[in-house]
């Protein structure tokens, strides 16, 4: 090979790692995540938000379980951000806020940490663009609740964004969603549904990502119940990092016997 092909393969290699060593595969069978049932703890290394609930009140709304966000999880691997939302929430809830039921929101990704989410993961079909969807330059729906936690529905609080209502496509993640779960959190009884997705991170980058860490974000289509989580920034594996280096020596050494 030559230089200019030889570094491409090094780098590519290079961010094929991720922060945690593991086989995910999306398929909402949350085996691979290592998620202890009792108390929602997963393997070391994984980011997580744990908050579960089982009363009616939320934060800032009402629902009880049907509307709980209970467990936000993000880790790095083999080139992708995993992303693993447990919630109350049925994702069939239909959007009908006459009859006081409001569906499923979207993802919402905050590059800058700054509460603005200019980054969406389109995941409910029905609304906008397509399900899957990774979008930036993105317009959100808002919920029900003000910054104060009152309700509010005039004037919502803008650091809650439900669902995509406008922005530019970027990539597609690949995802899916589990059925009923039982067994998890100090009340088992308790019925819970899984989202599962990845993001390459070539798609990130396309959106805006420039390696640093960032927040997640999901809540339904009222914004009852939130839930946030902060993947750190994407850190190659020591072993990449001296794959790298080989690489580099490899790519002095022929360009010096070119000379």
């Amino acid at each position: 090979m030559k230089i200019r092909q030889i570094l491409p393969v090094l780098v590519g290699a290079m961010f094929a790692s991720g922060s945690v060593s593991a086989a995910f595969v999306v398929d909402g069978d949350i085996g691979d995540w290592g998620i202890t049932a009792p108390n929602w703890q997963a393997t070391p290394g994984i980011h997580s938000t744990i908050e579960d609930q089982h009363d009616s009140f939320l934060n800032p709304g009402y629902g009880g379980q049907d509307y709980d966000a209970e467990a936000l999880y993000a880790t790095f691997s083999a080139g992708k951000l995993f992303i693993l939302l447990a919630t109350g929430h049925a994702p069939t809830t239909p959007q009908n806020p006459g009859g006081n039921s409001y569906g499923a929101g979207d993802f919402a990704i905050d590059f800058g940490r700054n509460g603005s989410y200019d980054v969406g993961i389109n995941i409910i079909p029905g609304g906008f663009g397509d399900a899957g969807g990774v979008y930036n330059d993105v317009q959100w729906n808002l919920g029900l609740w003000s910054a104060s936690g009152a309700h509010n529905p005039a004037n919502p609080d803008p650091a809650h964004p439900t669902s995509l209502k406008g922005g530019t496509k970027v990539g597609m993640a690949s995802y899916a969603i589990s059925g009923r779960r039982t067994g998890y959190g100090t009340w088992t009884s308790d019925n819970h549904y899984f989202y599962e997705m990845s993001v390459d991170v070539s798609v990130l980058n396309a959106a805006g990502w420039d390696g640093s860490a960032f927040n997640v974000h999901w809540t339904q289509n009222c914004a009852n119940d939130s839930i946030l989580v902060d993947p750190p920034g994407y850190v190659p594996e020591p072993g990449s990092l001296a794959l790298l280096g080989l690489g580099l020596a490899i790519a002095g050494g022929m360009r010096r016997r070119r000379s």
